[in-house]
């Protein structure tokens, strides 16, 4: 059957003949390109490939294989038309038997024992046969690095594994693995093409691929997943990985980095409409800033760049009201050690004049004056394993909230969630770290871990409290373009000297747009589908309204379902379905983990250069609420939010 290359031409039937074990349906299921034409899969024309449909008939003989079947066939298929533009086709399949393992030999194997190959390899005796796990398991796959990954990780980049099975009886197989072990080979040269801005010495000092050692196909891996953390250069010119050249009389193999840069830098101009009325935000963030070259002219095209720095400045204003600025540096290799090492400072002053009624009526005029300063220093471990990060950070805070009552005179707060007067507080920060993402922008797989501990010692008149903050985040790739995302967020605030805590309390609900008038002595959690700070505790303020009041403990759990729709240097798209709950609570009296506010729905992770990360999402809130803005209960519905530079999965100063 011969079709036309010009002619698109649909597939309206496809039939199974022979097929006792699986139905028509799972064997469809397990071709890729080849479907039957379906009004609901508008978004993908099924279009009839000849060298897709081969293929995709080899893979139905892998589905029968991956349950057993291992000497199943195609015994004939045929491909004709149907009406006047569809196509029909008719597939015969022999099934036979199915198999288990007998027995696995392993023979020329002389570095690894039998026993640790058979580990590697999953099939065991007795076991229902599996020719798709044996080929992932001997060669490598998508989350295991096989047997040959055991061998390329000891320098033997030649190796080669060629199974043999023999049918023994009606139902049995024996496998005999000939194993070719080959000669030790070191990485040679390292050459670096590509990079137009970054310089040399900021990609070499992530490569794990050294001249001299041996050669290690983890090192490649792992030298691929830091290039990709940085974002500095596009998914395609890595993915590839390496070229490599082998010099055989010299056992080297020489690798060759070829990378393409991308727009890394991000321009945030926004505005957003709260209870200071508009706010405008202008923002600039340098992700490959170049402070050694400042005082070099020929550096600036725009601002100097290349060595790997981030620099961020932002203002924030909406005239006399309120104005809000911050400065933040980091140096990710401290002496050209792995020791991120930065600090920030922010200062923000409210003054009362035409506030939204909401925290302020009852006061008439004052200021409100917050100023914070923190430096940091972070350091690469090399046990339990390279992934792992311990920081320490010093920090500096200062409130000044003042207020007069209308009525009487007296002096009182500006924002009632913080104490009248000036409050300061000295914090020294702990943490521990694990993160071995593949993508810190749009994991696909890997996980993140982190755990904390803040204390704000009790000395003079400063702020006291202890804070702790576990965080977690795995995902895992499903097929090509999908993967799976979870979350946990744990934390808790406690008072070092038994007097009641009354800053930096969890206040759930809200995205971070809802958060650009800032914080009033809480920190945010964001939640899809709720509006800002109605999870919680809450209490009536001066005026008689409700507000958050924050709470000691915090729960969080998220989850997302994610397509990778668009990835192009122009544009990174990823719409996802997510399903998040949470809660806080006044003590660890009052704590019920069962007791959580959840949201589910849609939404869409945009990424451009210049801007940098957009999200939308349409969530919908299974649980009554208090309404903040009306007063009362609100019934479950839809909430609409938006995010402009920051995720809602990065909430809170706990990071």
């Amino acid at each position: 059957f011969n079709v036309d290359r010009e002619e698109e031409i649909e597939v309206e039937r496809i039939r199974f003949l022979g097929n006792e074990q699986f139905d028509d349906g799972d064997l469809q299921g397990a071709m890729d390109e080849t479907r039957e034409n379906r009004w609901w899969r508008i978004w993908k024309g099924e279009k009839f490939k000849r060298n897709a449909y081969e293929k995709d008939l080899d893979r139905v003989i892998d589905h029968y294989r991956e349950h057993g079947y291992y000497d199943a066939q195609i015994v004939q298929d045929s491909v004709y038309y149907v009406g006047e533009d569809g196509l029909g086709i008719d597939v015969e399949v022999r099934e036979g038997n199915r198999y288990y393992v007998s027995d696995v030999t392993w023979e020329g194997n002389t570095i690894f024992p039998d026993r640790v190959l058979s580990e590697q390899l999953g099939l065991s005796e007795g076991e229902v046969y599996n020719g798709k796990a044996l080929d992932e398991n001997l060669y490598g796959g998508q989350r295991k690095s096989g047997v040959l990954g055991l061998y390329m990780d000891r320098g033997y980049m030649r190796a080669d594994v060629q199974p043999t099975v023999r049918v023994v009886g009606d139902d049995s197989l024996d496998i005999t693995m000939d194993v070719r072990e080959g000669d030790v080979y070191n990485f040679g040269d390292i050459e670096i093409s590509g990079n137009t801005k970054t310089k040399d010495y900021v990609i070499r000092r992530e490569l794990y691929t050294v001249p001299g050692e041996r050669f290690s196909r983890s090192a490649i891996q792992e030298s691929i997943r830091r290039l990709s953390q940085l974002e500095y250069f596009s998914k395609e010119s890595l993915s590839g990985g390496p070229d490599i050249s082998v010099d055989e009389e010299e056992k080297t193999a020489e690798l060759a980095y070829s990378v393409k840069e991308t727009g890394s830098d991000q321009l945030q101009l926004s505005g957003t409409f709260g209870q200071f009325g508009l706010v405008l935000q202008l923002g600039f963030q340098f992700n490959n800033f170049s402070a050694q070259n400042l005082f070099e002219a020929d550096a600036w095209r725009p601002l100097p760049s290349g060595d790997g720095q981030k620099l961020s400045v932002n203002v924030r204003t909406n005239g006399t009201y309120y104005q809000n600025y911050s400065l933040s540096f980091t140096e990710p290799w401290f002496r050209g050690n792995p020791t991120p090492v930065g600090g920030s400072v922010s200062y923000s002053k409210y003054t009362r004049s035409v506030f939204g009624r909401r925290r302020t009526s009852s006061v008439e005029g004052g200021q409100f004056k917050n100023f914070s300063a923190n430096f940091f220093v972070r350091q690469r471990l090399d046990w339990p394993d390279d992934k792992f990060m311990v920081g320490s950070r010093i920090g500096y805070q200062l409130y000044d909230n003042r207020g007069r009552n209308p009525e009487t005179g007296d002096r009182q707060p500006l924002f009632s969630t913080v104490p009248f007067g000036k409050n300061q507080s000295i914090t020294f920060r702990q943490s521990l770290s694990r993160n071995s993402l593949d993508n810190p922008t749009f994991p696909r797989s890997g996980s993140k871990m982190s755990l904390s501990l803040e204390l704000a010692p009790p000395v003079g008149d400063l702020v006291q409290y202890h804070k702790w903050r576990f965080k977690t985040n795995w995902n895992v790739p499903i097929g090509e373009n999908f993967s799976f995302g979870v979350g946990t967020d744990f934390g808790y605030i406690g008072s070092i000297t038994g007097e009641p805590v009354e800053f930096e309390t969890f206040e759930v609900g809200g995205s971070p747009f809802d958060y650009q008038g800032g914080t009033f002595g809480t920190d945010p959690v964001f939640m899809r589908g709720y509006p800002r700070g109605v999870i919680g505790p809450l209490a009536r303020g001066r005026g008689g309204n409700l507000q958050p009041e924050g709470g000691q403990v915090m729960n969080k759990y998220t989850s997302e379902f994610r397509w990778q729709a668009v990835e192009s240097q122009q544009l990174r798209a990823r719409p996802y379905l997510f399903l998040d709950a949470a809660n806080a609570w006044s003590s660890l009296n009052a704590y019920s983990p069962a007791d959580l506010y959840r949201s589910a729905g849609i939404g869409v992770k945009l990424f451009l250069p210049i801007v940098g990360m957009i999200e939308f999402n349409y969530g919908y809130n299974f649980d009554q609420h208090v309404s903040l803005d009306r007063g009362g209960i609100e019934d479950p519905g839809w909430t609409f939010q938006f995010s402009l530079g920051q995720g809602f999965g990065r909430g809170g100063r706990g990071r």
